[in-house]
């Protein structure tokens, strides 16, 4: 079954069972003040297509009369692949729809091939992980670093990645692969990693700050650095910016020609004995931006991913008081710390949820972003297209 184009209802109740799996369908035409009939025409399409199940227990409270029957999405409906590709290194999930990890792993970059080529050899040894599964494959999500156009899959540009001429990444890589993709940058890929592990209380406002070790390069330099980048999310919506550069990070005490993002130069970087002597050395700088940033969006949490995580302890403590100093107002000091549920996988983890934030991605103002508006219903489509040939 496909559904029209101009016509949202089935992601809003296939978002309502996301959200709230137990809901029942009176639950469902009161929240999203539906007539029962149509609840119940959508629900038996959704039954029909294997989406959801019905589930003994409920959200809904037994009164008398008839009892109500809970819904759940369906564990095994298919799986979303999500990938984070370093200068060195990649890192990959396989997730269902309802966000559980069935399996992730890692592997190295060799050679110098073009990022498409390095991609596409990534794909076919992950493509040998999920065939071992025997489920569909829904959809794929990638994260880079630089600048992203999600909207149309483009790499604008990457320092790390060696693009300065602006790539369809997308249309480059549709014909060897016949499920939807979206790229994104790695620490929004963060930030939706957050959103959806937490989606039935979503946190509102708040940083998502990724810091890794790796190559300076791609191919290029073998020098290693820590990257840091920024995902700022504000009313559970990530912030892109106007030309995509929103959270790009770079102390305002970088010292040209540093291949860091901070002060110290790289000769003093190669001194330097261990990760934890190099996050010892930036922790000043990188504390007085998290802080300023933090108190002017009037945050309340910063979350840090990647190898940083490591190193929280060096860094907690020196947040919250410069965090205290910088503010104006006492309120303004009510802000969270934490570290990501998955660590280094934070980030693919990110890239596969994203797929499913679009999927379930619905506004009441159609005309804010009807790319947004759109994508819900092309990826539904596509999902039930591929659940149905499997």
């Amino acid at each position: 079954m496909r559904i029209v184009q101009n016509s949202n209802n089935i992601i809003r109740v296939l978002k309502s069972i996301w959200v709230k799996p137990g809901i029942s369908r009176i639950e469902i035409s009161k929240l999203l003040g539906l007539d029962k009939s149509t609840v119940t025409i959508v629900v038996n399409r959704l039954l029909e297509l294997c989406f959801i199940e019905e589930i003994a227990s409920t959200l809904t409270p037994y009164i008398g009369g008839r009892r109500p029957v809970g819904l759940a999405l369906k564990e095994k409906i298919g799986v979303i692949l999500g990938f984070e590709i370093q200068t060195n290194c990649y890192h990959a999930v396989i997730i269902d729809l309802n966000g559980n990890m069935i399996k992730s792993f890692t592997g190295e970059i060799h050679g110098k091939n073009d990022i498409i080529t390095t991609f596409i050899e990534i794909y076919r040894q992950a493509y040998k992980e999920l065939e071992l599964l025997e489920l569909p494959l829904l959809g794929i999500g990638i994260a880079f670093s630089g600048l992203i156009n999600p909207y149309e899959g483009r790499i604008i540009d990457s320092n790390p990645l060696g693009v300065h001429t602006e790539l369809d990444f997308y249309n480059e890589i549709k014909a060897f692969i016949q499920v939807p993709v979206f790229i994104e940058n790695d620490a929004n890929c963060g930030c939706w990693a957050e959103l959806n592990i937490k989606h039935q209380e979503r946190p509102q406002n708040f940083l998502f700050v990724l810091g890794e070790f790796r190559k300076a390069r791609l191919f290029e330099d073998d020098s290693r650095v820590v990257a840091v980048g920024i995902g700022i999310v504000i009313g559970e919506r990530v912030h892109y910016g106007r030309n995509f550069s929103a959270g790009e990070y770079k102390s305002p005490n970088w010292i040209a020609p540093n291949k860091t993002q901070f002060s110290i130069s790289d000769k003093e970087l190669a001194g330097m004995s261990s990760d934890r002597e190099i996050i010892e050395n930036i922790k000043g700088e990188l504390i007085k931006d998290i802080a300023y940033l933090t108190n002017m969006l009037d945050l309340s949490r910063v979350t840090f991913g990647g190898d940083i995580v490591s190193y929280f302890d060096l860094i907690e403590s020196g947040l919250k008081k410069e965090i205290k100093n910088n503010a104006s107002y006492d309120k303004q000091n009510e802000v969270e710390f934490t570290i990501s549920g998955y660590r280094e996988y934070t980030v693919s983890y990110g890239a596969a949820s994203m797929l499913i934030e679009h999927l379930f991605l619905t506004y009441e103002n159609p005309s804010e972003n009807p790319w947004k508006q759109k994508v819900g219903i092309d990826l539904f489509n596509s999902f039930s297209d591929s659940h149905q040939k499997y």
